[in-house]
């Protein structure tokens, strides 16, 4: 049997000798030291729930996807936008622009986490044409006050011939993590043909990036840097999107609790283990005489008859209680984070008060006031586009920050949260989400299913801080709810089972009477 190989000829073959030795030589070797793989292929096991989040299905960007047969039909519209915004500098044709690429034909390979089969000529032509389809569609987020006269007049090229393509299918394939090209390639192709200074050409481009970002988000950006901080600190859109919605910076200050808060903890503790104590007292009461009613029910005596008939209301009470004090949700919780984020949902949260509010900071603002009550929530706008954005922000924070996953903890949260179409009825209107009127609600709630199955637990501390509070309040909720349910009913029924009581002892006294007299055995054996 043959064995696999990623040659299949013998000019393959001599490619990749010609390529070894450019990766060999001391030139080379400073340059992949200086740039750090930022474009990866997808997993299985990262895009296996759903894999057409992550395969494009429109237009192929980058060496990874561009010779697709399915998407190269679509090649040709690509090229005739290229054209265009080579005729609108009129500086440099295709191949001349190729040319001026050659020297960063090493960088772009360093770029890429597979193995690029391709020659020199052909990767260069390749990222060339798709680059200037990419500055041809983000020309219009250009930001007009930042502009003045440049790229205008720049016709939209993404209609020939009466075919129209789809924006939003355009915009979902941009953002895909396979379908991405480096920053830097788009910045070193505008400069090359645009005759203003290079760094206005990276305002420019930079405005155009943080536009897009801006307009195409699930969540509001949690800063706002320069243009050109957007492509100089930033390998491509998908990362700059990531960390626009992703912050990093967490205070580093801890805050030490003073002997005012120290003594509301403590009181909080006491107030805890006292309910507990007196929920234990007031269900031993109810459950003995509950114990005493039920042997009632066996005996077989003509006075108990009458009595008989009325006990099973009451006797479903112990079934009752049983099932409230070994509820699960009322248990001790185990101290160790799960893999998936176990929280109760919204409509849960909210039957014991919790209340929910928008904020501003992105998902490391993520908080909970247990004196309030109050969810604090990054607002998340959805469209048609945000279900493969997200996933593809999930599978590069995987890739890129396998140990800070952030972004991933708070879609496992959001699933958390969100079990039924009446949980996103009630976020959306406490206003964190915010739904296109194209997204139904049943398709909001299935957003989330199955996003980050594949990824395992990670450190969160922060978030899960937030988490645990949030369960801690509803549990607390629950088991005081419960006791003062208890203590109510007991108070207002306490005559009645008073007199049960009295009746019960009395009825056992005669019954002992009874039986020092007579042969009771044949009395007590059930019907």
């Amino acid at each position: 049997m043959a064995s696999l190989s990623i040659f299949n000829s013998e000019s393959d073959e001599d490619n990749w000798v010609i390529q070894i030795n450019q990766l060999v030589s001391e030139t080379n070797l400073s340059i992949l030291n200086k740039m750090p793989v930022c474009i990866y292929q997808v997993p299985k096991s990262l895009s296996s729930a759903k894999p057409e989040a992550f395969a494009p299905q429109l237009i192929a960007i980058g060496p990874y996807t561009h010779f697709r047969p399915e998407l190269y039909p679509m090649e040709r519209f690509k090229v005739f936008a290229a054209k265009g915004v080579l005729n609108h500098f009129k500086k440099y044709d295709l191949k001349q622009l190729v040319a001026q690429l050659h020297s960063t034909g090493p960088f772009i390979r360093a770029s890429y986490h597979k193995y690029l089969d391709l020659k020199e000529e052909t990767l260069l032509y390749t990222i060339a044409i798709d680059g200037l389809f990419l500055l041809d569609f983000f020309h219009n987020y250009l930001n007009e006050e930042v502009s003045g006269s440049f790229m205008t007049g720049l016709e939209y090229q993404v209609q020939l011939s009466g075919v129209k393509l789809t924006k939003d299918a355009i915009i979902r394939d941009i953002i895909m993590v396979e379908n991405q090209i480096p920053t830097y390639v788009l910045l070193r192709i505008l400069v090359l043909q645009s005759s203003k200074p290079a760094d206005l050409v990276q305002e420019y481009l930079g405005s155009m990036l943080l536009s897009f970002c801006q307009k195409h988000s699930p969540l509001e950006l949690t800063h706002s840097p320069t243009c050109s901080e957007a492509v100089s600190e930033h390998y491509h859109v998908l990362d700059l999107m990531y960390h626009l919605v992703v912050s990093h910076a967490e205070k580093s200050e801890t805050p030490i609790p003073d002997q005012i808060e120290g003594t509301s903890i403590l009181q909080k503790s006491s107030i805890s283990e006292s309910k507990t104590t007196y929920f234990k007292k007031v269900k031993g009461v109810i459950t003995w005489i509950l114990d005493s009613l039920k042997k009632l029910k066996d005996v077989n005596i003509p006075l108990v008859k009458p009595i008989k008939q009325n006990l099973q209301p009451i006797l479903k009470v112990s079934s009752h209680l049983e099932s409230l004090s070994s509820h699960p949700k009322l248990s001790e919780k185990e101290e160790e984070v799960p893999t998936v984020v176990n929280i109760p949902c919204v409509r849960e949260l909210h039957s014991v008060g919790v209340y929910f509010q928008p904020l501003e900071g992105g998902n490391m603002a993520i908080e909970f006031d247990e004196k309030m009550g109050i969810f604090y929530l990054p607002v998340l706008r959805l469209d048609v586009n945000s279900e493969v954005i997200m996933r593809n922000l999930v599978a590069h924070e995987a890739l890129t920050k396998p140990d800070f996953l952030i972004f991933t903890r708070y879609t496992e949260l959001m699933r958390g949260i969100i079990d039924t179409v009446e949980d996103v009825k009630l976020l959306k209107n406490a206003g964190i989400i915010e739904s296109s009127s194209s997204l139904s609600v049943e398709e909001t709630e299935e957003l989330f299913n199955g996003m980050s199955k594949s990824i395992g637990p990670t450190k969160t501390d922060k978030l899960d801080k937030t988490i645990k509070k949030v369960n801690n309040y509803y549990h607390d909720k629950r088991k005081a709810n419960l006791y003062w349910i208890l203590t109510d009913s007991v108070y207002k029924s306490w005559k009645l089972f008073t007199l049960l009581a009295t009746f019960v002892l009395l009825a056992m006294t005669a019954l002992q009477t009874f039986c020092s007299a007579y042969d009771c055995p044949s009395y007590f054996r059930p019907n």
